[in-house]
């Protein structure tokens, strides 16, 4: 944590107006211990504004330690999400209030008082119960409730209020066990769809060779509980037949264990020589046509509609682009679908595409990138050119969540355009090209209320010690 951080968080339970209790008045006034207490810890933080320099995590616990009893030990916990600013969403208050005083001494009720701006907040190493919202998002404003003992649960607003006064109300009166088992409860009957985002795999490097084991034996673990699986693009790092019984072995097992076909676009490295060309030297197109690869697929049991895009058709170097050309082939065939099924335009419409729209920082690892970093050249040559038009397009066309790779980074960025929302997803190498971990994510759909959220896992090292939950990127607006 930062100096700031944690001393503006301080300050807010020292001097702030924050805390509400059922104890406030009494001489055992909940809320005069913990600002007492938190104006002696921001005293020894030696807090000034604009000092970004990190806390060690031991100084962290050491400042904290004092307000722990105050925040733990409760029956239930929970979390509520306003729509906007907490002090503008009346009900979402008004819950609130009811909760954090008619729980007594057994809840702790938590509002935030202002959200990240983009709509989407991201959260590094994050707890059980922010997981299991990740698991199954839910529109805002809604409540994540949990306990001690693991159980947890997000709830509309609404349903929320309903849960509350029904269940936990009566079962605080038998102890926190029942609160947990009421809790687990609702969570069982909650259904999400997630698909599963691999990229880069580069079949024909060293380390795609020396990993693509440990990376089969992970996924047939993971692909049970996944229901579409997508590589957006560098299936190989060099157009090689030779290549193709590695990637089809893949395939065979996504769809043995998701009982749907895996869904591919291509990246430059699939239609470029080492993934670079100039003009027409340094092409070579035929591994791609027969990968299977469609335009446009439609999965009814997701409610999606996926978009696919060749952004390595057009552009030198490892450039890309998605032409006209694409942009009105793809608007031709959804449009003559959606004109005999109109429910299409309430499905979720998600875009697949190779490079990046957006442009993000990531250290040059490619030879050219290093080469040609000293000159501000190294990005130039493997942009996505004339984004904007593409995001124009995508906006125009109701489409939400956009996929990526190309970068070996991962990334998540959220824009409005035109008011559209769009999260904007990049992967990194799922086999650890070029030095950097092995990455994949897991995009997790709510089809009834189209509310996503994404879970990012790394194994850092790429020896097969584990991939682990990085962080993840939950909508919030």
């Amino acid at each position: 944590m930062d100096r700031e951080t944690l001393g503006t968080f301080l300050m807010s339970l020292a001097y702030g107006q924050n805390l509400i209790s059922s104890t406030q008045g009494t001489s055992d006034d909940w809320t005069d211990q913990v600002r007492n207490i938190a104006e002696t810890c921001l005293r020894r933080a030696q807090f000034n504004f604009g000092d970004r320099s990190p806390v060690e995590p031991v100084e962290v616990r050491a400042l904290l330690d004092p307000l722990r009893p105050y925040f733990t030990g409760y029956d239930f916990f929970a979390l509520v999400l306003p729509q906007g600013r907490g002090d503008q969403d009346r009900e979402s208050f008004s819950f609130f209030v009811e909760a954090a005083i008619g729980s007594q001494k057994s809840g702790l009720i938590l509002l935030p008082d202002e959200l990240p701006q983009n709509g989407v907040a991201q959260f590094v190493d994050p707890f059980p119960a922010l997981r299991e919202l990740a698991d199954h998002p839910v529109a805002p404003p809604w409540v994540l409730f949990w306990t001690p003992f693991g159980g947890a649960c997000a709830l509309p607003l609404k349903d929320a209020r309903t849960f509350y006064r029904d269940a936990i109300v009566t079962a605080l009166r038998h102890g926190r066990r029942q609160v947990d088992d009421a809790i687990r409860r609702v969570a069982q009957r909650q259904q999400s769809k997630r698909i599963l985002h691999l990229s880069d795999l580069h079949i024909g490097r060293p380390e795609a060779t020396q990993r693509r084991s440990w990376l089969k034996q992970h996924l047939a673990g993971v692909l049970p509980g996944i229901d579409r699986v997508v590589v957006t693009g560098d299936l190989f790092d060099t157009p090689k037949e030779e290549y193709r019984t590695s990637f089809d072995e893949l395939r065979l097992d996504v769809e043995r264990l998701t009982t749907k076909s895996l869904l591919v676009i291509p990246g430059n490295h699939d239609v470029r020589i080492k993934g670079n060309a100039w003009g027409p030297l340094g092409r070579q197109a035929d591994q791609v046509i027969d990968l299977g690869w469609s335009p446009l697929e439609i999965d009814d049991d997701l409610q999606t509609v996926f978009f696919s895009f060749n952004s390595s058709e057009d552009g030198d170097a490892a450039q890309g682009s998605v032409n006209q050309r694409q942009r009105l082939d793809r608007a031709v065939k959804f449009d003559a679908l959606r004109s005999k099924r109109p429910e299409l335009n309430g499905y979720l419409k998600v875009a697949l595409v190779h490079h990046h729209p957006v442009n993000y920082s990531g250290q040059p690892t490619a030879f050219y990138e290093k080469l040609l970093a000293p000159f501000g050249l190294g990005d130039r040559l493997i942009e996505f050119k004339d984004a904007k038009a593409f995001l124009t397009w995508c906006e125009r066309r109701g489409i939400s969540l956009v996929l990526h790779g190309h970068k070996h980074v991962p990334h998540l960025a959220s824009i409005t355009r035109g008011g559209q929302q769009m999260t904007i997803v990049g992967c990194g190498s799922s086999t650890g090209a070029e030095g950097k971990p092995m990455c994949y994510d897991i995009i997790t759909l709510n089809p009834q209320s189209g509310e996503c959220s994404v879970s990012f896992f790394h194994d850092v090292a790429g020896d097969g010690s584990g991939f682990d939950l990085q962080n993840i990127a939950i909508k919030v607006a």
